[in-house]
């Protein structure tokens, strides 16, 4: 059976992009997920309390403080939000670490400057509209608990079908050797990674498809009204699903788009993506899902309309 050639350029496009974005995105799931395990094991419920604030203004600031200590990828950030949650650690403070930390990080800071060359006015208006929406998100949360959020394991999760591996956490109370809490920070480590990886190959697969088969110049039909300019770029932020230290490069390429679709792409994409929603709905009840996507689509795209019409962000 012959193939054209347009069909295996095609493919090999898709199976490019795809690999591409999950190579790019597993080290910093890995990383995100290893955090996390280790964060079960060794940090004990009573320092948890101790540092984190009551107050849910103060806790969802210390959640966005959180994030510029502790940048982490979007993929990896939801296994160790999971587990903040599970110990207890107020809501407020967990969502907004989740919202802010992709973002709000020295890396994504530098990274963003770089794409705009050296320009600080996009990286700077990113920065303020996330932590901005970290902290309404988080204080929408301010009466939730943890069981309201957090959706117990399915039958066919990972931390199921691996259960055996968890089930090394009670020698970290038999046995508080070292080796015994390695063990048993790596089983959680691995279990939210398969967890987590899955969702994210998905994720790869649909965005791949998108890039690979969009109609040429369907991007272009958007370039000069800023309502489909900026309703288009955060559509493509939603269905790409880049990581957060390589979106500025893409941004930036789209130069016909106005500097606040260029802000739409920005500051959506870290906060709300396919594979983010993917992951999300296996660890969140729907309310909570439904919060994390209303809430980030509706700030974004009223701020950057007003921006716009102000022409407040530069090309």
């Amino acid at each position: 059976m012959d193939v054209s050639p347009d069909v295996l350029e095609s493919l090999q496009l898709f199976s490019q992009v795809c690999v591409s974005i999950v190579l790019e995105a597993t080290p910093f799931l890995l990383l995100g997920s290893l955090v996390s395990g280790f964060f079960e094991v060794f940090v004990p419920q009573e320092r948890i309390d101790k540092f984190v604030p009551k107050n849910p203004l103060a806790g969802a600031l210390f959640g966005v403080f959180l994030g510029m200590l502790m940048p982490c990828c979007e993929c990896g950030i939801v296994a160790l939000v999971r587990r903040l949650l599970a110990k207890n650690v107020p809501p407020p403070t967990a969502v907004a670490f989740m919202l802010a930390g992709p973002v709000i990080n020295p890396v994504v800071l530098a990274s963003t400057v770089v794409a705009f060359q050296g320009d600080w006015t996009m990286a700077w208006w990113r920065m303020g509209l996330v932590g901005l929406m970290a902290l309404v998100v988080a204080l929408a949360t301010r009466r939730m608990k943890a069981e309201d959020i957090l959706k117990p394991l399915g039958a066919f999760s990972s931390q199921a079908l691996f259960g055996s591996l968890d089930e090394a956490l009670p020698l970290t109370v038999l046995n508080p050797g070292l080796g015994s809490r390695l063990k048993a920070a790596l089983g959680h480590s691995l279990g939210d990674f398969l967890d987590m990886g899955k969702i994210l190959v998905i994720g790869a697969v649909v965005a791949a498809a998108f890039k690979t088969w969009m109609p040429e110049g369907l991007v272009a039909m958007f370039e000069k009204d800023l309502l489909m300019s900026v309703l288009a770029m955060m559509i493509l932020a939603v269905i790409l699903s880049l990581c957060s230290q390589a979106d500025a490069f893409v941004a930036a390429s789209f130069t016909g788009f106005p500097g606040a679709a260029k802000l739409a792409f920005l500051a959506l994409g870290p906060v709300l993506d396919f594979k983010l929603v993917l992951m999300w709905s296996q660890s969140f009840r729907k309310d909570f899902v439904r919060i994390l996507i209303t809430l980030p689509v509706t700030m974004v795209f009223a701020v950057c309309m007003v921006l716009g019409a102000a022409k407040w962000v530069g090309q």
